[in-house]
């Protein structure tokens, strides 16, 4: 068999991975994929089981799939889901894994899915909705506890801005607004209440009638600096949230208890919402972004219509269940017929970001800021064996070989039958790394978050 993986990111990368695994897998092809997947041992030349495909325009795509007789395409990302691949490729005859176009609003606007959600009784934090900058602030005036303020369209992950005072959230309203720091996303905010207590990051694969849950889910880790790195979170103006610093897995909370707890609480009554009450057709995966508070309240503070990025590295490390056998299901309907196994390592990923770097006039702050590019990657050759390197922000230099092209630039994963075994692997492996920065008398400008798993 063969299948297509359309996206460039990080989780991209590890799900075609995923699927190179798999005893029915030929052929994967990456696209349009980034270069990084060519320096890993599926995508080298003497064995391609990935090979890099560098489409873009969704007709293109169509007409590769055809020509190449690809079984399944999977749509990693959340903009080309909204901008309608999925919807093109079925019109073409090919099988997916992902949502259509309409069904991403449940990601891309959060005021639709907010409201979906306090309709069918599911845990919310209570929030508002506003269009107008003015009454917002007004708002956020009056009512007197934390808020998050979150533009209601997508926004890179970026987009929820967690505040600690009334003078946080009005500049959040600023930014978002006035500013328009994403763009026509922060046209709209959702100003919610701050909850306190533990991420869950919770996932399931839907294929038009039933519901398989991930019986293993993640943490996850927002923002972009160590609590204690004073000097980086004052220069930001803030310890802002990020698309993800890195992630592990098991959760140290995971048990059947409360894995049947968010199915019936959370998952169930929005799946029966989905299919029955919206009526939808919805072949493809759904996250939870979940918080469980000290009094073991259940609140949804995020849906999205894709896995997690950094949360799948380390779910892919941990599942054993054949990826295409899961993605076939969810094609053909049959996601009742599949038996999940897990195995019984502990995985962490640490990410590796571009941090503050010389440009050619100043210094760029580095992701979740301004960032530089080119910055030629070295140490790659000396991670040790069994560590899994997944790519995301990387291009290829005739020079310099593979270089920075994005803030967060690659995922190194590490597995051990403990979490501290694999914290200590991830972080062991992560310091052989250098990005070298040409303007600084080649100093490293890799940046990496010291307390993921702690």
């Amino acid at each position: 068999m063969k299948v297509l993986v359309y996206g460039s990111g990080g989780r991209d990368h590890c799900l075609a991975d995923k699927y190179a695994d798999s005893q029915h897998i030929e052929k994967v092809y990456f696209s349009p994929g980034n270069p990084g997947v060519l320096h890993t041992a599926k995508g080298r030349e003497e064995r391609k089981l990935i090979e890099l495909v560098r489409l873009k325009d969704f007709g293109a795509v169509a007409d590769f799939c055809a020509d190449q007789d690809v079984d399944l395409v999977d749509v990693g990302s959340e903009n080309p889901l909204e901008e309608g691949l999925i919807d093109l490729l079925n019109a073409r005859g090919v099988r997916t894994v992902g949502p259509r176009m309409e069904y991403v609003k449940l990601e891309s606007d959060r005021a639709f899915a907010d409201d979906l959600l306090r309709q069918i009784g599911v845990g919310k934090p209570e929030y508002q909705i506003f269009d107008d900058p003015e009454e917002a602030k007004k708002y956020i005036l009056n009512i007197g506890y934390q808020v998050v303020v979150k533009a209601n369209g997508l926004a890179a992950g970026k987009g929820a801005i967690v505040c600690d005072e009334v003078a946080d959230a009005i500049a959040a309203i600023e930014r978002i607004m006035i500013k328009k720091a994403f763009g026509e996303s922060g046209n709209r905010v959702v100003i919610e209440e701050r909850k306190y207590g533990t991420e869950i990051s919770f996932f399931v694969y839907l294929d038009g009638e039933h519901v398989l849950p991930l019986k293993m889910f993640a943490q996850d880790y927002k923002p972009a600096f160590d609590p204690d790195d004073k000097a980086s979170i004052e220069r930001f103006g803030g310890n802002l949230n990020t698309g993800g610093t890195g992630c592990y897995c098991p959760h140290k909370l995971v048990s059947p208890w409360l894995v049947n707890r968010i199915i019936k609480e959370i998952v169930n009554p929005t799946v029966n919402a989905i299919y029955n009450g919206l009526g939808w057709k919805y072949k493809g995966v759904l996250y939870f972004g979940l918080n469980l508070d000290p009094y073991d309240n259940l609140d949804v503070f995020e849906l999205n219509v894709r896995h997690g990025d950094p949360e799948w590295e380390v779910l892919a490390r941990k599942l054993s269940t054949d990826l295409f056998e899961i993605g076939t299901a969810v094609w053909e309907g049959t996601l009742d017929q599949i038996s999940q196994v897990w195995n019984n390592q502990h995985y962490m990923d640490v990410i590796a970001m571009e941090g503050r770097s010389k440009a050619s006039r100043g210094w760029n702050k580095g992701y979740p800021g301004r960032y530089g590019k080119g910055h030629r990657i070295t140490g790659l050759d000396q991670i040790e064996r069994g560590i899994a390197v997944y790519f995301a922000g990387v291009d290829e230099d005739p020079k310099k070989g593979l270089v920075t092209y994005g803030g967060r630039v690659l995922h190194l994963v590490a597995g051990d039958s403990t979490l501290e075994g694999a914290r200590d692997k991830a972080y062991r492996n992560i310091r052989k790394l250098s990005f070298v920065d040409h303007n600084n008398n080649g100093a490293t400008c890799l940046r990496f978050r010291h307390t993921i798993g702690a």
